[in-house]
Formats: structure tokens, sequence, C-alpha cells
């Protein structure tokens, strides 16, 4: 019996940037109709893989088939124009053109030398509607949280024929029920005949969905084999090279003096009433789904909403969280979600973000004292372990150095409270790991208070000392992290009687 054609293969694919070999020598093939899933650590070559394959990179050798004949697209409209889409998971959209216009970039309907307004908005109201998404197709892309974004970005890929849907880490900004969503439609298409390739960090949701798994480790093709040959140990041995646990720690010390307290914090239609406190050496988890109100929280702590009312206290004292400036130089930082977007500068080098927040304590008569710069670079890419470079620009970097960039900021101005959001969104489990013990470092050697937003429920209850439940923007419940479960934590968080005035 013949073996079928494959729908896509990579054969000896290599790519180096300078004297780093992302990708050395990968083969392997995906069958019209499966769920593919490409894991590996961040750094491992997936996402440089991908960028060949959709024409955004080119390979230093090897070849890209698609249904036996080999390709070498010059662009992403060349592959989606032969049947790849690529969806990341950070969405690639124009900001300011609305949803309707996202969707349809390129294949816009006309009449005469005009745009169909009316069929573009119908269009693509069908397309969300597929994915049992519903929003107003004529705002635009600004105004909508990350998690909107995505489908706007999925519905734009499955607006014309598909052969190869690459989804890259595409539920890490959903609700469960919008995941679900999601995978409704993934499976929708596979019954079509598309190909899914499906990156993701999350074990659970690859186990679920995948037909076979594809590993890279330091960019070599380290194993391809049916998913059921695979459990959950090899996979991770596999991808890193040794085995990694989430593992919760018992605190050793007890928490200090409170370093933070917030008082009837509110922000009108996003949370209110909200008191809690942080004590030093303490890590502390706002806990719920997405939507909750969990990131405007800690953004109204930071400064970054006019409309906050309430009180914040650092170390007793109360501070007045007018901006982001007053709130650093009372010792609080805050470390987003969106890293690319918010928390570097991705085009600067290692050390120019790394100093950037510490400007003013770096200069010496408002010149930047560049010896000085490089030291706090060094001090910080070692005590982080950074892979990279002083010079070395922060987009060349895998997203979990990327984020230890973004976390090596805020360190370096030595805060007194740390707020993370999703700080291990879209990292893979080594790194992962790493973050854990850097955060748990922190609060026990350090003495620094953490307050923590994740939807990775593992990490809740594994890192936590005290997990706080948000509700539709109330604080519903408080429980103690070394005896809460995630059915617990769940439970809270599918509270319908909160709602933030």
């Amino acid at each position: 019996m013949s073996t079928p054609t494959p729908r896509l293969r990579v054969e000896h694919v290599s790519k180096r940037f300078g004297a780093v070999r992302a990708l050395d020598d990968v083969s392997f093939g995906l069958q019209p109709g499966e769920i593919h899933a490409l894991v590996g650590e961040n750094g491992a070559g997936k996402s440089t893989l991908v960028s060949i394959i959709t024409g955004i990179r080119n390979a230093d050798s090897g070849t890209v088939e698609l249904d036996g004949r080999p390709v070498r697209f010059k662009s992403p409209i060349e592959a989606r124009a032969a049947g790849i889409a690529a969806v990341y998971q950070d969405p690639h959209l124009f900001p300011h053109l609305t949803v309707a216009e996202n969707v349809l970039m390129g294949q816009l309907p006309r009449r005469g030398p005009f745009v169909d307004h009316r069929a573009m908005n119908a269009r693509a109201e069908e397309l969300l509607g597929q994915l049992g998404y519903s929003t107003d197709v004529e705002q635009t892309v600004a105004g909508l949280t990350v998690a909107e974004a995505q489908f706007v970005e999925i519905a734009r890929a499955i607006s014309s024929d598909l052969g190869v849907l690459i989804l890259d880490e595409p539920t890490s900004a959903l609700t469960p029920n919008e995941s679900e969503r999601l995978y409704d439609v993934v499976h929708r298409l596979q019954e079509q005949g598309t190909t899914i390739v499906w990156i993701s960090h999350r074990m659970e949701e690859v186990r679920a969905l995948a037909d076979t798994m594809t590993v890279l480790r330091d960019g070599t093709h380290v194993r391809t084999a049916p998913s059921d040959d695979l459990d959950d140990d090899e996979l991770i041995r596999l991808m890193v090279g040794r085995s990694v646990t989430i593992e919760r720690v018992e605190r050793t010390q007890e928490p200090g003096d409170v370093c933070l307290e917030v008082r009837d914090l509110s922000v009108p239609g996003k949370f209110a009433d909200v008191d809690f406190e942080i004590r030093e050496g303490e890590i502390v988890t706002l806990a719920g789904l997405v939507g909750a109100g969990r990131s405007e929280i800690a953004q109204a702590i930071f400064g970054l909403d006019p409309l906050v009312t309430g009180t914040v206290f650092v170390e007793g004292e109360p501070v007045k969280p007018t901006s982001p400036r007053v709130m650093s130089d009372h010792g609080v930082a805050y470390l987003p979600e969106d890293r690319d977007a918010e928390g570097v500068i991705t085009t600067l080098p290692i050390a120019d973000n790394i100093a950037l927040p510490s400007t003013v304590d770096l200069a010496w008569h408002g010149v930047m004292r560049r010896d000085q710069e490089l030291e706090l670079a060094d001090e910080q890419r070692a005590a982080l372990s950074i892979k990279g470079e002083n010079d070395d620009p922060v987009n060349s970097l895998s997203g979990g150095n990327r984020q230890k960039v973004a976390l090596a900021r805020w360190l370096a101005t030595k805060p007194k409270v740390l707020m993370l959001d999703e700080p291990t969104h879209g990292i893979d489990v080594g790194t992962k790991a790493q973050v854990h013990r850097i955060m748990r470092e922190l609060a026990r050697e350090e003495r620094l208070g953490i307050l923590m937003i994740s939807s990775d429920m593992p990490e809740v209850l594994a890192v936590s000392d005290r997990i706080l439940v948000i509700a539709r923007g109330r604080l519903v419940a408080e429980l103690d992290a070394g005896t809460a479960t995630q059915e617990q934590v769940l439970a809270a968080a599918t509270n319908t009687q909160a709602v933030a005035s």
C-alpha cells in the first residue's frame, strides 16, 4: 500500500542567524486533514520554521513542498493564495481599520472602483459567525481585547480556501468557552480536509487535539509520532532533554509587613469595591476568567486608568495612582501581558531595554553613562539567564527571553511591589519553570510582594500563597493556595451574582 502524499512537507530545512543555527536539517511531513502539533521550547525553531513555510523568511537550504510540489513563497500573501495561512499568538492586525476591513484585507468586495462596505460587513459577520463569535464589525480593532482580536485574525485566515492553517498559541488569551468554540471550528476544518498545525505549550490541549506530534529541540527535529505513542513525561523529555514538573513549593518564611494595600478600588464599568493587601515575601494571584477585570485592576494600581477611585497604600503611605511614573517612583512595577507591544521595545538592543526605566539613575548631568548601562544589563542578563548579548535586538530573541528582558527592566529599578500579568504566557515548559523559580527567589529572598495575574490553573496553585478570585469585576473569594483546588477556583470564577457597577 503506497504512502499518501503529504499535504505539506519540509525537507532538510536549515536556517542560520549569524552564529546561531535556528534550524538544522529539519524534515517531516503533514498529512491532509490531520491536526499536527508542533511542540518544543521557546528557541527550538518553531517560529523560524513557520516563517519559512509562510514566506516571511527564506531557508538557507532545504525545500518546502505543498501537495508534492516544491514551493518558495515570497510573502505571506503568496502563501495564503496557495492555501497556507498562519495565525500567531499576538494578533497581527491593523488597529485603526475596522474589524470587517481586517477580516477581508486583500480581498475586499467592490462595487465598481469602490469598496462595497455592505457586502464586506456581511461577509465578515458570516466568517465570525462560523467561529461562534459576534461583534460590531464596523468598530476599529484598536478597541478590541486580545481575545477578540484573536478571533478576528482566525476569521481572516479562514476567509479563503485553506489547505493548511497554522495556529500559534491560539487559545492563550481565550476563555474556556471561547477555546471550546475554537476547538469546534478546528474539527470542522479538519473534516473538510484542512491540515491544522497546532503550536501550543499547553500539554493538555495538545493531548486532546493532536493526531500527530512533531518535537523540535535546539533547531533540530527530534521526533514525529502519533500522539498516542507519546505520553506526557516522554513528550517533555523530548522537548527539553530532561524531566520538568511544576511543583508547589511550601513557604519557608512568614510574610512580612504589608507592602501594598488597596481599599474601595473601582473603575466604572470594569471593576468595583476591590479590597486586598499584599505582604513582603508573598505571592498573591488574581485568578478568574478572561474579561473578569483582573488586568484592569493591576493597570489601575499602576496609574494607567484616569477614572480609578479608591485608595492605594505603598508600605502604609497613601499614593494617588495618577501615572506609571508616580507608581514607579514609589516602588511599584508592572509587567503587562502583551510584552511585545507594552513590555519591551522590540527594535532596541537588550541593554537599552533593560536600562530604560533606570535612565534617571544612570545619567550624569543628563547624559547616559554607557558603562553603567552595560553593567546593569550584564547583571540582569546573568541573574535571569537571558540568552543574548547586550547589543542583540529584542526581536531576535525567543518569546521566553523577551519575557525575561521585560522582567529585567523592572527588576533593575529594585521595586518593592511587582505586578506580573500572565508572566508565562506563550513560553515553554522549561522557561516557565525558570520564571517560577525567579518569582519564588524574589519573594522569599528579596522579600518583594508579588501580585500575579494568571489563567494557568496549575501555575496558580503551584506558585501562589493566596488566591484572590475576580468574577465580573468583583472580588468574590480569597483562597489559601495550599489547600485550594482547581474546582474551587473555577466555581468562584463563574460566580454570576458579581456585577461591576
